[in-house]
């Protein structure tokens, strides 16, 4: 009982600390909880794909296929290169990217290739002032 107790006070302290973040996918699903840079809990199913409908015309989505270059951020963000079919130089561009990163060191993940992108995780926290 004593230890239930405490538990919950624990949990009760850092949430008013503003010690417990939560991220999202874009569709507002629940993907991992926990400290800020520690997560206790991630969900198993993987975020949703990215759609190539980011404000294209249905003609301009037909051009497009092979792996995306998704070029994350410190800050959270992504960006996203999308290229013409047997146009696609991805993993050239993967590693020009990565040679400009040797030269100019960065704090940002590394860029990749993929043929499924996914959006950021959207990350909220608590904090209560009194």
């Amino acid at each position: 009982m004593r230890e239930a107790i405490f538990n919950g006070m624990l949990l009760s302290v850092c949430v008013l600390a503003g010690c417990f973040t939560w991220t999202q996918d874009s569709q507002g699903n629940l993907q991992s909880v926990g400290l800020p840079g520690l997560p206790v809990w991630q969900s198993s199913t993987p975020p949703p794909p990215l759609t190539t409908q980011l404000g294209m015309t249905p003609d301009e989505t037909a051009k497009i296929s092979g792996p995306v270059l998704v070029m994350p951020s410190a800050s959270g963000s992504y960006r996203y290169r999308f290229y013409q079919t047997g146009q696609n130089h991805c993993a050239d561009d993967v590693q020009k990217l990565m040679a400009q990163r040797a030269s100019m060191p960065t704090s940002d993940p590394a860029p990749y290739c993929t043929d499924k992108p996914t959006g950021p995780p959207a990350k909220s926290a608590t904090f209560m002032a009194f």
